[in-house]
């Protein structure tokens, strides 16, 4: 069985380091195949770099003015179909695989031939937290695996008349809606139209085979780049940036604020259990105390509704 791992990227260099090496960590030997989307290809040559420590293969995506990431992704899953790979694993640089995502994939492949794909990501944030499978019809672009059959159905539709007119592309070619609303157009509003079309399922599992760190910087500057640099403040070198996901992923608590307590539970297997700090702020002749379930050098830039400044001391009590 032919297979590959296809990761599209784009200026989150530490979250492609931290994806990699769980991947790599996992499999020692499927080849893995980097898209750094937009010309980010030459960024420093960085991602050469942590591509090489890993012993995954960076390809040039010229740079391009389509709208968001969808023209990569569908070009990397063109690619992987036109390769003659007969199993393709789907895992974006803000997924960081579980030690069983690979034998997951593999046994949910084999056990039901005909499905669109399996998804080791949550799907029903409300099922129990219990090591289950769930079907449905639809689909999630997060930590995917599609068969050759399924990866043919995607890779027709990797074309520029997509990719300049997404929203037109898909209303001319899809006739029937699906309950998605109208923006729902870029690569992952494809898929579940394709997955529609083809009258078939997808599995997913009750406690999820990766985690996902996505809402936490995209392709623009909104409220999730302001959340990406909260999270990276101070962290000046790529390895303090590094050590910053790292951080993030082994502390549940601080993933709550961003994700939620449903989905972090069920990325973790189990209920979370209160954790409680308590803490003394003190700002001029002010002083306040609270509670937070974070570390002292985790807590947020406003407390109570104020903001922290150089003046600020905040010691635990």
């Amino acid at each position: 069985m032919r297979e590959v791992v296809i990761t599209p990227t784009y200026h989150r260099e530490e979250l492609l380091y931290c994806c990699l090496k769980r991947l790599r960590g996992y499999d020692d030997d499927i080849p893995i195949h980097v898209f750094p989307d937009r010309g980010s290809y030459h960024r420093g040559l960085l991602v050469h770099s942590i591509c090489n420590e890993f012993e995954a293969v960076p390809h040039l995506v010229p740079d391009n003015d389509w709208y968001g990431d969808t023209s990569n992704v569908m070009n990397a899953y063109l690619w992987a179909y036109n390769a003659g790979y007969e199993r393709v694993f789907y895992v974006e640089d803000d997924v960081m695989v579980h030690s069983d995502f690979f034998s997951w994939h593999r046994e949910q492949q084999k056990d039901f031939p005909d499905l669109f794909a399996s998804m080791a990501w949550i799907f029903n944030r409300e099922a129990p937290i219990s090591d289950c499978l769930l079907f449905q019809p639809w689909i999630y672009s997060i930590g995917l695996c599609f068969s050759q059959s399924k990866l043919a159905l995607i890779a027709q539709h990797a074309t520029p008349k997509y990719y300049g007119d997404m929203p037109g592309y898909l209303e001319k070619r899809f006739k029937n809606p699906v309950m998605l609303g109208a923006v729902h157009w870029e690569q992952d509003g494809l898929l579940q139209r394709i997955l529609d079309e083809d009258k078939s399922q997808t599995v997913s599992p009750g406690i999820a085979k990766c985690s996902h760190l996505g809402y936490v910087r995209s392709y623009g500057d909104g409220a999730d780049f302001v959340k990406y640099e909260e999270i990276m403040e101070g962290a000046e070198s790529f390895t303090d940036r590094v050590n910053r996901i790292e951080e993030l992923i082994a502390d549940p608590y601080r993933r709550m604020k961003y994700f939620g307590r449903n989905i972090v539970e069920r990325e973790i297997g189990c209920e979370i259990p209160p954790r409680i700090f308590r803490y003394r702020m003190t700002v001029g002749e002010f002083e306040t105390e609270f509670t937070s379930d974070l570390e002292l050098r985790h807590l947020p830039r406003v407390i109570n509704s104020v903001p922290r400044t150089a003046e600020t001391v905040i010691e635990s009590v």
